[in-house]
């Protein structure tokens, strides 16, 4: 489960991201402008072969941004927000 404090800092990473593009966040589906933020992240493991599964190996670290409204469910690469965790954490 994700923290606020956590929450908090991938929000601000999104937030600059959009303001790049100079777009407003707004659901796709109902025009909804009222969002949370999933309570954990996505890891969408890429696959070589369409005909089986492979467990382990590359994957895409995601965040998932729910409509509060209709709730439609948009994932965001944490590598293009920067919002990777470094390697030095967690190895305190």
């Amino acid at each position: 489960m994700l923290n606020e404090k956590q929450k908090k800092e991938l929000i601000d990473k999104l937030d600059e991201r959009f303001k790049l593009s100079n777009r407003l966040l707004q659901c796709p589906m109902c025009t909804g402008k009222n969002f949370s933020i999933a309570d954990g992240y996505f890891n969408n493991p890429l696959q070589n072969n369409l005909t089986s599964v492979s467990i382990g190996g590359p994957s895409i670290p995601t965040i998932g941004i729910v409509c509060t409204n209709c709730g439609f469910l948009s994932q965001h690469a944490l590598g293009i927000i920067n919002a990777l965790p470094h390697e030095d954490e967690g190895k305190k």
